[in-house]
């Protein structure tokens, strides 16, 4: 189980790089196929670590990064097919969204509610929301009709990453740690992604390469964090 864990891995690890150059080059069905290739793996990942697993009592984790395969393809499809960009996005945010619940779910159930850390993580998120739909032209955003969901997204991620680190202090192993850093890779890789959609000049190749490194090493990380508990 350990030789086929690590060679899994590798093969993650392969296909997200070979994704993350090919995307930053050139957007078509090609590179589409790439990240879902990718995405199915971390999936695998998961499911492989999950069955190693001796101390797992919840495996939300698999369905949230199922969700992470459907807002994959989702929000390349807004580059394949432009006419019906608006559609594919607010999909892809919703497959997101559905996803982070999962991963709290999982939070929750495998190490049980901690009362303080969630009123700080909701505090902090509620914030964060407030922030991201207040401040668009500080920030110098452009949300557009994405404006409401956007902020609703960014309160919900920030809250799972500010729980997240609640519970690798509470409950410090390899696991939680691997977790939180996968989520706070995740929110990085949507700080970068939120400049590339809604700010000026930067969708770039370089922009490009940053978000989806960072996005599908945070996936790897969640994921691989199963095998520890």
């Amino acid at each position: 189980m350990t030789v086929l864990y690590i060679i899994l891995i590798i093969v993650a690890l392969a296909l997200a790089a070979l994704f993350t150059f090919k995307r930053a080059a050139k957007t078509n069905e090609y590179s589409l196929l790439l990240k879902s290739a990718a995405s199915v793996a971390f999936i695998v990942l998961g499911c492989v670590a999950l069955r190693g697993s001796s101390g797992a009592v919840s495996f939300a984790v698999i369905p949230g990064l199922v969700m992470g395969l459907v807002g994959d393809i989702y929000l390349d499809l807004k580059y394949v097919y432009p006419k019906t960009s608006t559609l594919y996005t607010f999909t892809g945010f919703g497959a997101f969204i559905l996803g982070h619940i999962f991963y709290l779910i999982f939070q929750l159930r495998q190490y049980g509610p901690l009362s303080t850390g969630l009123i700080i993580s909701i505090i902090v998120g509620v914030l964060a929301g407030i922030g991201i739909y207040a401040t668009p032209k500080l920030m110098k955003l452009d949300y557009g009709s994405f404006r409401i969901i956007s902020a609703a997204y960014a309160a919900l991620l920030v809250f799972l990453t500010v729980y997240a680190l609640c519970v690798m202090i509470a409950h410090f192993s390899a696991a939680s740690l691997l977790f939180f850093l996968g989520i706070l890779l995740f929110l990085f890789s949507d700080l970068v992604l939120s400049q590339i959609y809604f700010g000026e000049g930067k969708n770039t190749p370089q922009y490009s390469i940053i978000n989806h490194a960072s996005y599908y090493l945070g996936q790897i990380l969640i994921a691989a964090s199963l095998f520890f508990l």
